[in-house]
This record gives structure tokens, sequence and C-alpha cells, in this order.
């Protein structure tokens, strides 16, 4: 459904038009629907130069238009239309989201508007001041006479019905004021004596016993003196009272040098001022705990960090997660966990010092800054007293509950150089406190540093093994129970360039952990499949051979896996069914209904499924006789069983019983003795492999491997 439509509004004879000018359709939709209410025909543009077109055939009363816009931009378009005696008059109003810094501000009023309002837009001030231009619109018609008559009675009409809506006064070259509309008198506080001969700039605030401001004194007058407009967002006035309110006001002068005077509008923003820092408060603010949030958090230890470096200081971070918060969501509820952090973000609070800050970072995490610490072992006394401060049960409502927690502390400069740093080593000796045994603190420590930083540099080089395609594919031959080859499994190697060779089980869990797993799940893929497709076109394996590929929770997730394997497939040649994928059961049942569907996609192509590491306790039977998988694979552990415990030896054959009565298929992996061997094709298991075969081999090891083994099969027969 389109929800921004490109439609004009319909004419009404008598209605005044207003151009409405965006590159964004968003943007034009919105304004045209603030603008409804009033009595207007609407145009868009969607560019300058179509502004600039529509103004020279068609009459508007005014123009909202944006600034930032490809080619030209709102600054060209307005100072073209300047240029021309038709347009030159148009009143136009930037609607912008640029910056509000003065020389942006200068610029725009230099290029010829009347106003600026700000994104996000008050709606009530733009109805206002749009009202402001059709009225003066409509009196402009009915004054079209007089006008012809008295020009100069007409600037001076113009100019104050320009801020009707608005506190207005009027004033002469002295910088008196010779008239005020009401409002003007009621936010000044004139209601019960005339503000008729007042000077000016008495109205702006200036300190007891200090005299007013004077034109000449006055900031903006250079500005005024040559443009003959200004305009200010945020300016004290001075009510008769002395008290103050914080104003958007506007000056014009009736000539550009101000021999005639000109006139001041004005407006109380009092309430658009609190709703600002209300909306910096809550931007900066955890909702739940009234905490600062992580924005907050991050910005206080950035300040904390600069200081500290001008002085040769020392800061502490902790970082503290509740033990078994958890448990208390799963039993008693989110409203019971909610009182739980507020009475626990309470405690913290009281356990601090003058000037620390205590941020709420999400869930049950926070953050604590010690700015300033004197002695190394600050940081310690501070997270005793705030463990102390846990031992008492929270009362909550008729629950009482009792939760620990651990503290993980990073002091500056030892443990970091900046705020990512930083936050890591405490992470880092948090996660420690938990493995110790919960409810302590740890200090961050060269050993833990040394740990951090290897893990850093591992991370580094694995990238850089993925770009120069360092990893190697090894493969393990899976056999029938005659020991013929049926197909082998593609296994990953590191070849280091100074390491040597080097085994998943030291970069693995990285990968995973950093999503580089993906990328290197598609490289495996198509070498297993190229090298596959290679050994078929070669006739040293049947084309029905299967290489079977690992593939990881992250490839499963991360919504590109059947594409990828569509991709290599045709970039191979290699038949579908010569690839079979292995899934553990803890991926697939990490999200079960997405690893339905995905699996479900795959297995239409013709490629085959496996379950790997069956019987390791992840998987649910009612799930896995949904799962579109072909084959179960008996996890090593309970074939290293056979021979040795009962137990293992009954779940092997259930195992087996089990995926037969679902038509799948079972190979067992590990086997490594003749009984064990023995035992799998007794109980009438499909596939074996295990190093009683074969270990892994690279490539061309297992070409010759391929070969002994034919000639192996064929002496025997």
């Amino acid at each position: 459904m389109e929800l921004v439509t490109k439609t004009e509004s319909v004419a009404t004879p008598n209605q005044p038009k207003i151009l409405i000018v965006d590159d964004v359709p968003a943007n034009l939709f919105a304004l045209e629907q603030t603008l409804k209410p009033l009595k207007a025909q609407l145009t868009r543009a969607e560019s300058g130069e179509q502004a600039l077109s529509k103004v020279l055939r068609e009459d508007f009363a005014l123009i909202l238009m944006d600034v930032q816009m490809p080619g030209m931009d709102g600054f060209e378009t307005v100072e073209l239309m300047r240029a021309y005696e038709e347009t030159k008059h148009i009143p136009v109003i930037f609607v912008t989201a640029i910056s509000k810094e003065d020389h942006f501000i200068s610029q725009g009023y230099n290029s010829g508007a009347v106003d600026y309002l700000f994104k996000p837009i008050n709606t009530t001030v733009l109805l206002s001041k749009v009202n402001v231009f059709l009225e003066l619109a409509k009196q402009r018609a009915q004054l079209q006479a007089v006008i012809k008559e008295n020009q100069q009675m007409s600037a001076h009409n113009e100019t104050v019905l320009d801020c009707i809506s608005e506190g207005i006064v009027s004033f002469g070259a002295d910088g008196n004021i010779d008239w005020a509309n009401p409002t003007a008198q009621k936010l000044l506080g004139f209601d019960d004596k005339p503000i008729k001969g007042t000077s000016l700039f008495s109205l702006f605030y200036h300190q007891e016993n200090t005299p007013p401001l004077t034109w000449a004194e006055f900031g903006c007058s250079k500005v005024i003196r040559s443009k003959a407009h200004v305009r200010s967002s945020d300016y004290l006035l001075q009510r008769k009272d002395h008290s103050t309110f914080p104003a958007e006001f506007s000056m014009s002068g009736f000539t550009t040098d101000f021999q005639k005077g000109g006139v001041f509008s004005f407006q109380d923003i009092t309430e658009r001022k609190w709703t600002e820092n209300e909306l910096i408060r809550l931007a900066q603010e955890d909702s739940l705990t009234q905490l600062p949030n992580r924005s907050l958090f991050h910005e206080f230890l950035r300040v904390s960090i600069q200081e500290r470096i001008r002085d040769n200081g020392n800061l502490a971070l902790l970082m503290l997660d509740m033990d078994d918060f958890k448990r208390v969501n799963d039993t008693l509820g989110h409203d019971v966990g909610d009182k739980l952090l507020q009475s626990v973000s309470a405690r913290i609070q009281k356990s601090l010092r003058q000037g620390d800050l205590v941020a709420r970072l999400g869930g049950d995490e926070f953050g604590i800054i010690l700015p300033i610490i004197r002695h190394s072992d600050d940081a310690g006394r501070v997270a005793k007293k705030i463990l102390r401060s846990f031992e008492n049960e929270h009362l909550l409502d008729e629950h009482h509950i009792k939760v620990g927690a651990s503290i993980g502390i990073a002091n500056f400069p030892e443990g970091g150089q900046d705020i990512k740093e930083l936050v890591k080593s405490a992470d880092t000796a948090m996660y420690h406190a938990k493995g110790a045994g919960r409810n302590s603190f740890q200090f961050f420590s060269e050993e833990m540093q040394e740990r951090v930083l290897a893990k850093d540099l591992l991370e580094k080089e694995l990238v850089i093994a993925l770009e120069e395609q360092q990893f190697e594919c090894y493969f393990q031959p899976k056999l029938d129970a005659n020991s013929q080859l049926i197909g082998y499994e593609a296994l990953v190697r590191w070849r280091h360039p100074s390491r040597g060779l080097v085994y998943p089980c030291e970069f693995i869990e990285l990968l995973e952990e950093t999503g580089l797993v993906v990328e290197l799940g598609k490289q495996m893929l198509e070498m297993a499949c190229a090298q596959t497709k290679a050994w078929i076109d070669e006739k040293l394996i049947s084309d029905n051979t299967a290489v079977a590929v690992n593939i990881s929770v992250k490839q499963l997730s991360n919504g590109l896996l059947l594409r990828t394997i569509e991709e290599i497939l045709a970039k191979t040649g290699l038949p579908p069914h010569c690839l079979e994928l292995e899934v553990t059961e803890y991926t697939m049942m990490n999200d079960i209904e997405k690893a339905i569907t995905v699996l479900n996609d795959i297995q239409r192509l013709g490629v085959a499924i496996a379950v790997d590491d069956f019987g390791t306790g992840y998987s649910s039977l009612t799930y896995l006789s949904k799962l579109p998988v072909n084959t179960l694979k008996v996890d090593q552990y309970f074939v290293n069983g056979i021979g040795k415990d009962q137990n293992d030896e009954s779940i092997v054959k259930a195992t087996i019983n089990l995926a037969h009565s679902l038509n799948l298929k079972v190979t067992a992996e590990g086997v490594e003795t003749e009984e064990q061997r023995q035992f799998l094709i007794t109980n009438k298991v499909d596939f074996l492999q295990g190093y009683f075969y074969s270990k892994p081999k690279p490539p061309r090891d297992l070409e010759q491997w391929i070969e002994d083994n034919s000639k192996r099969i064929s002496e025997l027969i």
C-alpha cells in the first residue's frame, strides 16, 4: 500500500495558494496533512527548479521551503525568486532540520526568507504563522485599492499584519515603542499601563542596577542594519515587573536603514523550552529506574577520561550484572522484575560517593563510573559496599527476594585508554567474577589483559585469513557396512602463515562469536563442492558420492544460506544430490520454526540434510518428526562407550531403531575399534566414519586413500 500520494489540491475560487517545497515525498505529505485545516490550496514542488517554475506561473500567498535539496537548494531557489519582480515579494519560510547555528540562519535571511521553522515542527506554531500570511493575503485583496493610493502606508501595514498572531510592537528610529497589539501588552505586563513611549531595548533582560541596552550596544545591530531583519529563537525578555521569559522574536525595519523605525514581533516559548529540556532529560534517562541511560553513561565516561588525561589522574569503571535476575522474571513475572530493578538501583545509588555515576545499560546490567580515585583500592571499597547492600532481601509487595551481583572493575589507564577498551576490560572482569562463584567482584588483571589482547589478535588474523583464503578443506571418508566409500565430510583447517596447521578447536568459537563463520562457511562450501565435482569428472569417485559440509547457527539464521547454496552449486556444477549439509541439534533448536522453513527449501533443491551430534540432549522428538532430515549422525561420545558402557550401547541401538522407524539413515561417527565397527554393523547402522578407517586428510592424500581402499575391496572380492 502506498502511503504517500502525489496529488495536487483541487483549486477553490478565492482560496489563497501555498507552495510547499521538499524533495522527500513523505515530508510533503506530512505538511499537507498538517495544513489541511486551513482554507488554502496546497501545491507541491519536489525540487528548487520545479518550485521556481511554479512561482513564475502561479500566484502564491506563501512558500514553505526545505533547505537541503539535491540540485538547487532552498537558499539558491529563494535568491533566484528575489531576482524576478513578480516573485520577489512572496513570503518564504524555511522548514528545515539543518543546524541552528547563526551562520546558517543568516544565510537564510540573506537569501530573502522571512522566517525559519526547525524540524521537528511544532504544529501550533506552523499553523499560527501560516495563518498570519493567509490573513495577509486576504487583507491584501481587500485593501488593493488603498495600497495603490498610499504605498508608504501599505509597507507599514504589511509589516505589522505579518505578525498579528504574536506580540507585536512598532518603534521609531529612536528605538521607542509607538504602538503595541493587545498580546504584546499582556505578555510584557502592561495591561494596566500604556506601553507607548517605552524604550524597545528596556524589554531585553538586563541585570539590576545596570542600564538597558542601547541600539549601538545591541548584539545583532550590524545584521539588522545590513538587511533590516533579524531573528532570535531564544532570548530573555523582561516584563514590567522585571520577571523574565524566554522568547522567540523577529525584528524588521520599514526601510533598510531603519530611518522610519520598524516592527518587533515575539512569542513566549516557556512551554516549548520546558518540552525541549524534558526531551533532553528523557533521551538521557532510563524510564524505569530514572538512572542515566547508556547514552549519558558514555558521555560522562568520555568527559571523565579527558579530565583524568589532563590531570594525570585515575578513574575506575565498574560493570555490575545481577545474579539470577532471569529466574525472578521467569518465576514471578516482569512486573516484579521491574520493581526489583528499581530497588537495586536505589541501593547502588546509596552506596556511591558524591560525584560518582551509576547508569542502567540495559536489562539487569549497570555501569558505575568513579571519576576520581585517589587510592588503588577505592573501587574495591565501593564494590564491597554495593555487595553488602545486596545482602538484605528486597521487600516487593508480598515477595521477599534476595539476589546477588557480580562486579567487574577496570581502572584507567591500566585497564584501557579509551571508552571501548575500558568497558571491554570491566566486562571481562565481571564475567570472571561470575565464573568465580558470583556475588563477588574482580579487578581486571594483566592475565585478563593478555587474554583479551590475544583474542583481539586472533580476530584480526582470522579476518586476514578469510581475505587471503588461508583455510583448507580436509576430508574424512564415510563408508557403508561393506567398506564401500559413499561420501566424506569436509572439515576445516587453517594454514597459518607462521604457526602452520591450526585445528578448529582454536578458532571456531571466536568465528561464531564475531559472525565471521558465515564467510568461512561459504568458502568451505565452495571448496568442498568444487573438489567433489573435480573428483567425479576424473572418475575417482562415483557420481552418487556426497560431500557433507557443516552449517553453523549464524549461517542458518542470516537468511542467505539458500541463495549461497544455489549460487555455489551453479558455479561448481556439482549435482545437488552430491551435497549433504550437517546441522547440529543445537543449531536447529536455536530457532526451530525458522530452521524447518530454511531446511525445507534446501531439501527441495535436492540437497540432503543430516543431524550432527545426535543424542547430545538438545532436540525434541516432536520436532524431529517435522524436520526435513535424511540422516542422523550418532555422536561419537556414545560410540566410544561401545564395549564399555551398556547405557551408551542402548542409546546407540535406540537411535538406530528410531531413525529407521522415521525412514532415516544413520551414520556413526568416531568409530575407532573393530569392536565398535562390528557392534554397529550388527545393529544395522547404515554408514560409519572414524579413525578406524581414516583420519581427515588433505585432498591429495584422500585421493591416494580412495585408490588404496578400492584395491583392498577388489582383493577381498
